[in-house]
């Protein structure tokens, strides 16, 4: 028996591709290439994280294909031979290959996970225990079902129970709130306490507390010890009186509790500030320590076992009520086929799938969560495991491939479950997987480029990278330090396909508010960016402007501060309908409806509406929902106001309709359920313009000629209210959950404890970073950021300003107000007459010119640039 291989097999293949470097590209190769070896489109599988994606992909495949398939188009075929790396591709091959996926294009899985899971789950409704007629419900409604489903629990129990539950939940403090504490446990543990095992949260244990005869005896001591010091005597009287009253609680926050963790983890002597402590009180401390240690670490075992007992009724409340109601979250999809699918029959998936799944390619991965990972493994491993088949007297291999694209660098959705290091997990569950990297830019400008490199590859510059103790695991700062100079050392060296493209950067300071607050120099900073961007959209006609902010409220405020400059502006990822004062108005009509003897709508109304049509009172609108339903009542009223409104408004009233009628198919439709609906959901505003404002996280996978960042000066990283997971692995299930306590009580964990409160902490440093580098790598010519003016010369804030200050070596003073830190590359970009005729001017000489130069000297600068 001879054995061949099929032509052009296709090896398992992870790409590591930086941003602007061609993934889609590569993906759309790779699918073209199985589509041009013949195989089947049922038997391929290409999944990304939005549908916009899934459909710019196969408009590719199918474009090229046309193209190519264009007796007349040489061009196209060559191009795609060599994208496909078939030099023998024949224009006739395309147009077969063309009219066989316009054939089966129903059968071609090119789709969003969201897709994905939702046609397995459909395939196994009884496997997953799925109610009839199921689906998927929005992030409101979802929200409504979990309040649902808290006030549930708290119906159960009784008051004593509840009294219990929250002093434990609370660590010995009662919240004034039930429902609004319940309801942060269940944001910030539910998801993780579903996939981990029953006895997870009880995992850590206090220590035993010191015998009683042991502490009074440590009291004793601290009463006589004779310290020449009044300040250390007092001190260790207040610890003898909390120890000889069992007060270990008020010694928790204590500096001479921390002052004995550090002085043992260093092997140093004890002190009270500068004082020494008297000789001879080394095993008191130790005593005193200890006690305290159990006392804390106690309460957190408290507040896991109330979390366990709170998520657990909450989990069989939701459940039922989803169940009854016929709704699922994508979560709820995702964690019940996670289950199934590690141990599911290969044979049984390719029976209820209605056919086998032999080529597989992942966009994004690393943004993938452990549990559509475990869905999506079993689909990965058996593509990569090539099966002999015997034909006409002679083995050969099965056609199968595996292809799995992303960039750890843009891991920005840690927020909701996706985790970067499952993409190297993949390396080493899936065997015989071959790695490649991306890092030539065919997006951004040299210019660009150059600054990328500048900023990531010298993040160590910033003080915050030095700072902390690394032999100590407690120390969260040593932690980010680590993430930081992690960061910078893995950074790749990236290069720009675009040699002649011109580019731009300027890093400059907004105007101080003198005795101004927090919010008053945030609001000056959004201002300034507003002027800037208002200049740039005048002098720059035609390029597109992509204004990025780390808040969906600056959003917002940008917008509305853009329209008063009279900048046409495009507003993405959405905000609440309230938006609109037509909006309210209509809101208020349907409250003034719902509650007639409330004069605060009757009088918003009065002013508003009853002008244009003095018929419409509570009682005629009442009766127009009774008659005719939400959707017709709220589309008379939009009616009524649209005549007076200006096309923004009109635009937001017939969005309030279409929400309306959508609304209308809840079981239940009420008035106030529905206004709640309206100030709570986004929903987008887009139009034609060339200034497009939105979140960093709404604009990955975009590009736009300038980016202009105005919010860098927040905090990098903020404090986590989540829980902390010990597990030995992203694909298995956590081995230990703790709720989160404060870094200043890391020390009286152990250190197992320690390292995964502190990996936890690295993570957040790393995605902070990752924000970053996707906000100035949107950026295809010109990047303008503006921060806010520094109270101290040294800038050494955790913030993103503060990084990249320092990582590009700013000599300016970073407290002056209006002032230009930063400047590089040719000013004139926009300029469509002039060429870059040189494209490898170093930043830093160009930053060297520009440092202390007039504007005028600047702009002859620019003109000479080649001489630099």
């Amino acid at each position: 028996m001879t054995t061949k291989t099929i032509t052009g097999a296709l090896h398992p293949t992870l790409v590591r591709a930086s941003a602007g470097t061609g993934k889609t590209y590569q993906l759309t190769a790779r699918l073209l290439r199985i589509l041009l070896q013949d195989s089947p489109p049922e038997t391929i599988l290409a999944t990304t994280f939005t549908r916009k994606a899934a459909g710019e992909i196969l408009n590719r495949v199918l474009e090229v294909l046309a193209k190519a398939g264009d007796d007349n188009d040489q061009a196209s075929l060559k191009a795609l031979q060599e994208q496909v790396g078939i030099p023998s591709l024949q224009h006739q091959t395309c147009r077969q290959q063309l009219h066989r996926i316009l054939k089966n294009i129903h059968r071609l899985r090119i789709c969003t996970l969201d897709s994905l899971f939702t046609q397995l789950a459909r395939s196994f409704p009884f496997e997953l225990s799925l109610p009839p007629a199921w689906r998927l419900t929005d992030e409101i409604e979802e929200v409504w079902i979990q309040e649902r489903a808290v006030s549930n629990v708290v119906s159960i129990l009784n008051p004593s129970e509840m009294t219990t539950m929250l002093t434990m939940l609370g660590k010995g403090e009662i919240k004034r709130s039930i429902q609004r504490e319940l309801m942060q446990v269940v944001d910030t543990a539910y998801g993780i306490h579903r996939r981990s095992t029953s006895d997870a949260w009880m995992k850590l244990v206090a220590p035993k507390r010191p015998d009683q005869k042991e502490i009074t005896k440590v009291a004793g001591e601290l009463r006589q010890a004779d310290p020449s010091q009044k300040t250390v005597r007092a001190k260790l009287q207040k610890l003898a009186d909390a120890i000889e009253t069992g007060d270990f609680n008020s010694l928790v926050d204590d500096t001479l509790i921390r002052n004995i963790a550090k002085a043992r983890r260093t092997h140093a002597e004890v002190k009270f500030g500068r004082s020494k402590l008297p000789d001879g009180l080394d095993d008191a401390l130790d005593v005193v320590y200890a006690a305290v240690r159990t006392e804390l670490v106690g309460l957190l075992v408290s507040q896991n076992e109330a979390t366990a007992k709170i998520l657990a009724a909450y989990d069989f409340h939701v459940n039922t009520l989803k169940q009854s109601s016929r709704v699922l979250s994508f979560e709820d999809v995702a964690v019940r086929l996670s289950r199934l699918f590690s141990g599911i029959d290969p044979q049984a998936l390719i029976n209820r799938m209605d056919g086998a799944i032999d080529h597989v390619l992942l966009d994004e991965f690393q943004d993938t969560s452990p549990a559509q990972w475990q869905v999506l493994r079993p689909l990965a491993v058996r593509a990569c495991n090539v099966e002999a088949a015997v034909e006409d007297g002679s083995e050969r291999q099965i056609g199968r491939s595996f292809f799995c694209v992303g960039d750890t660098k843009q891991a920005i959705y840690g927020w909701r479950g996706g985790v970067a290091e499952i993409f190297d997990a993949v390396t080493d569950e899936i065997d015989g997987i071959a790695e490649t990297e991306q890092n030539e830019s065919f997006r951004s400008s040299p210019d660009i480029i150059d600054f990328v490199n500048l900023v990531f590859r010298n993040l160590s510059r910033h003080p915050l990278s030095s700072e902390g103790d690394p032999k100590d695991p407690s120390d969260k700062t040593a932690h980010e330090a680590t993430a930081i100079r992690r960061f910078a050392s893995q950074f790749p060296d990236h290069t720009a396909f675009k040699k002649s493209l011109k580019g731009y950067v300027r890093i400059q300071t907004s105007m101080k508010v003198e005795g101004g607050d927090k919010e008053a120099n945030d609001n000056a900073c959004l201002e300034d960016a507003a002027k800037q961007i208002a200049e740039i959209a005048k002098e720059a006609s035609g390029k597109k402007i992509g204004v990025l902010t780390r808040t969906n409220s600056a959003v917002a405020q940008l917008i509305n501060m853009l329209e008063s400059l009279n900048v046409e502006v495009s507003q993405e990822g959405g905000n609440p309908l309230t938006d609109s004062a037509a909006v309210e108005t209509v809101l208020s009509a349907l409250m003034m409806a719902e509650h007639p003897g409330d004069g605060r709508w009757r009088f918003h109304v009065e002013q508003t509406l009853l002008v244009a049509d003095p018929t419409l009172t509570a009682d005629s609108i009442r009766r127009m929902v009774e008659q005719r339903g939400i959707a017709q009542t709220v589309e008379r009223l939009c009616g009524t106001l649209a005549p007076i409104c200006t096309a923004r408004d009109t635009l937001r009233l017939r969005q309030l309709a279409r929400l309306a009628i959508a609304y209308e198919n809840n079981p239940q439709p009420r008035l106030r359920d529905f206004v709640r609906l309206v100030r709570e959901k986004r929903i987008e505003r887009p139009q034609q313009a060339q200034v497009r404002v939105m979140t960093v996280h709404q604009s990955k996978g975009l590009e736009f000629d300038v980016v202009v960042l105005p919010q860098l000066d927040g905090p990098l990283t903020r404090s986590s209210g989540n829980c902390v997971a010990d597990a030995k692995s992203l694909s298995e299930s956590p081995q230990g959950i703790t709720r989160y306590i404060g870094q200043d009580y890391w020390h009286f964990l152990d250190k197992k404890w320690q390292h995964a409160f502190g990996s936890q902490g690295a993570s957040a440093m790393t995605e902070a970073l990752c924000l970053l580098y996707v906000a100035i790598t949107r950026a295809k010519q010109a990047l303008y950021i503006v921060v806010q003016p520094s109270n101290k010369k040294e800038f050494s804030t955790k913030t993103a300003a503060s990084l990249i200050y320092h990582a590009v070596g700013c000599e300016k003073d970073p407290t002056e107000s209006g002032s230009v830190l930063y400047e590089s590359g040719h000013s004139d970009w926009s300029n469509k007459d002039q060429v870059m005729e040189n494209a490898d001017v170093p930043v830093k000489k160009v930053q060297i010119q520009f440092r202390h130069a007039t504007s005028e000297q600047r702009r002859s600068a620019n003109r000479s640039a080649t001489t630099i």
